[in-house]
């Protein structure tokens, strides 16, 4: 097992998706490294990226969601600096990551490499996930309520006879 420390982009940790290909969902994200980090991943045979964009050199870790006989893998643990189960927290960009991994040999059309295989992720500063707002606030209708619910009471409906 090895554990690599960077910080965290695109995290995909809650639930597994695959945006090119919906059939192979996977749990995943990027971690930049800083210089140690790189030294440390290439020797043992890891490929790093670099995109130059905010992610610099990073690696992409991953663990798919089922193994091809179609067993089901547990989800990666997501935990907080003191080892507290953070499950359902969407770790935002730029948040600061330990991720621990396996790394697993892999032969294809006649290509064959190494790949991290997500494990598991420590949080040791969260920057909270902010969806894009795109909108400002304006003068105009200002609703008065967000309850949905129906108006009219169920008991007033429970004498109707339906055929």
């Amino acid at each position: 097992m090895t554990v690599v420390a960077g910080k965290a982009y695109w995290a995909k940790l809650d639930q597994a998706q695959n945006p090119f290909d919906e059939s192979k969902p996977r749990w995943s994200l990027d971690v930049s490294l800083d210089a140690n980090g790189v030294k440390a991943m290439k020797a043992q045979g890891l490929t790093i990226k670099d995109k130059q964009d905010d992610r610099g050199k990073f690696m992409t870790l991953y663990k798919d969601q089922f193994l091809r006989n179609g067993t089901e893998l547990p989800k990666p643990r997501l935990m907080d600096s003191q080892k507290n189960d953070i499950s359902g927290t969407i770790v935002g960009n730029g948040s600061d990551v330990r991720v621990s991994f396996t790394i697993r040999e892999w032969k294809m059309n006649n290509k064959e490499g190494k790949r991290p295989v997500l494990k598991d992720v420590q949080v040791l500063k969260l920057v909270e996930y902010s969806p894009p707002d795109e909108f400002d606030v304006e003068e105009g209708y200002v609703g008065t309520s967000n309850d949905t619910t129906d108006s009219t009471s169920s008991t007033e409906d429970s004498d109707l006879e339906f055929d």
